[in-house]
């Protein structure tokens, strides 16, 4: 949804058709009100100058600011157009303002401008609607953030029951999966270790334990060196960094290359397959376990945890859609740090998928995403760059807002709730994150305290 724009040339004519005579104008000064709740009111108000604020009454009988209006702006429409004309709510000058007025009668005196004056103010109107539906929806945000901890506490607890219900049943279904699969994993180790006749088995381990744990970066660059050292072909090259064979077992395996190639490929992808399976088990079944922590303040599995093995986790769950999107990691070495490993898995998992569906969707070519860590300043650094379209500016200030699902020429940066809820969850280890985007290069950054 985006912002209606009314002409410049529709203001100008109701300000001077309607607005425009010096006897009806009234000067606030700063907190002084114009209307309030229940007040009869035949008048439409137009903003010349200033800030005017509405307020209604929680209920805890403290003001909450509904719409907020400022120059060329409306205010009193309802009470103006409605058949009680009675105001429903408190308005009142944050700053000095100028307001110019009509009345009723103004109306019926010039009743040949009705065609007209509903055709210009309309926009205006509807332009009102929205911003006020939009005010009301940041501030409630924001005002939940603030109510009492007891307060916020008893809604949290409604939303966990009312979720335990759903949580109950999938939690069901995701534990067969998660034990099944665990199950697979030693029956398909035994079977793979019984029939191995070509000493093998241990690249089936190394999928298993590890999965793709090798930057890109350093495939690139090993395959290279295997390219120049043994006159491989670039394909041979590029399935032997993956799997991470040194020059020793290359050279082992040289007399008969291609077959023991498809055979070690073999081990290791399924075992590999299983490993990613595991993971996705594992992180729905910690979907689903968070959904039922609604209604509590503690987290489950806290722990130490290596941020890096977050990350790649987060990578494997999204290995189907990221097929081709060349995705590079320069992941340093950092502190670990004491959190609830699917949480973070979570947060990578919404940036990640927002970059490839961003490449994906802008048809971008030579896609890629760089994932970086570093330490600096005593605090961890991530950053998830992509080559793709960018974040139009319009949207960069808001882009954390819960239910922000925008297209703008065609392309959808749809974030629903998944930025809102990685703001969260890094705010809550006490981190930030900063969003840079242009075309070509978007950054997220998050940072860590260690």
């Amino acid at each position: 949804m985006t912002t209606l724009t009314v002409s410049p040339s529709h203001i100008d004519w109701l300000k001077k058709a309607y607005f425009s005579d010096p006897e009806k104008r009234i000067t606030l000064q700063k907190g002084q009100v114009l209307l309030r709740p229940n007040q009869h009111n035949e008048r439409l108000f137009f903003v010349i100058r200033g800030v005017l604020t509405g307020y209604i009454k929680d209920e805890l009988d403290e003001p909450f600011e509904i719409f907020r209006s400022g120059k060329n702006q409306l205010v009193g429409a309802y009470s103006f157009f409605s058949k009680t004309h009675k105001s429903y709510s408190t308005v009142r000058a944050e700053e000095e303002a100028l307001i110019a007025f009509i009345e009723m009668d103004d109306l019926d005196q010039k009743e040949a401008n009705y065609a007209a004056f509903a055709e210009r103010i309309l926009p205006i109107i509807v332009e009102e609607i929205y911003m006020r539906q939009l005010l009301a929806t940041q501030l409630s945000i924001e005002r939940q953030k603030t109510l009492r901890k007891l307060n916020q506490a008893e809604k949290l607890a409604a939303l966990g029951q009312m979720a335990a219900g759903l949580a109950h049943e999938l939690n069901n279904a995701i534990g067969v999966i998660e034990k099944k699969s665990e199950w697979l994993v030693e029956r398909i180790s035994e079977y793979v270790q019984k029939k191995d006749s070509h000493g093998l088995y241990h690249f089936f381990e190394k999928g298993l334990q590890h999965g793709q744990n090798l930057p890109t970066k350093a495939v690139r660059q090993r395959k290279k060196e295997i390219e120049h050292n043994f006159q491989l072909p670039p394909n041979q090259a590029k399935n032997i960094a993956k799997i991470g064979l040194s020059d020793k077992e290359i050279k082992e395996f040289l007399p008969d290359l291609s077959s023991s190639l498809q055979r070690i490929n073999y081990y290791y992808e399924t075992g590999l397959a299983i490993h990613d399976m595991l993971i996705a088990a594992r992180h729905a079944s910690e979907v689903v376990r968070s959904v039922q922590q609604l209604g509590t303040d503690t987290r489950l599995n806290i722990n130490q945890l290596d941020i890096n093995g977050t990350i790649r986790d987060a990578l494997a769950i999204l290995d189907d859609i990221s097929q081709h999107i060349e995705i590079s990691l320069d992941l340093q070495d950092v502190p670990e740090i004491t959190a609830h490993t699917n949480d973070w898995v979570q947060v990578w998992v919404n940036l990640i998928k927002n970059a490839i569906e961003a490449l994906i969707s802008s048809n971008t070519q030579k896609p890629l995403i760089k994932v970086s860590s570093f330490v600096k300043n005593k605090k961890i650094w991530i950053n998830i760059e992509d080559n793709g379209p960018g974040i139009p500016s319009v949207l960069q200030k808001k882009i954390f807002q819960p239910n922000v699902t925008t297209k703008v020429n065609g392309l959808t940066f749809g974030l629903g709730l998944g930025l809102s809820i990685v703001q969260r969850i890094v705010q809550s280890y006490n981190g930030e994150i900063e969003l840079e985007s242009a075309p070509g290069k978007t950054i997220f950054s998050i940072c860590i305290p260690v």
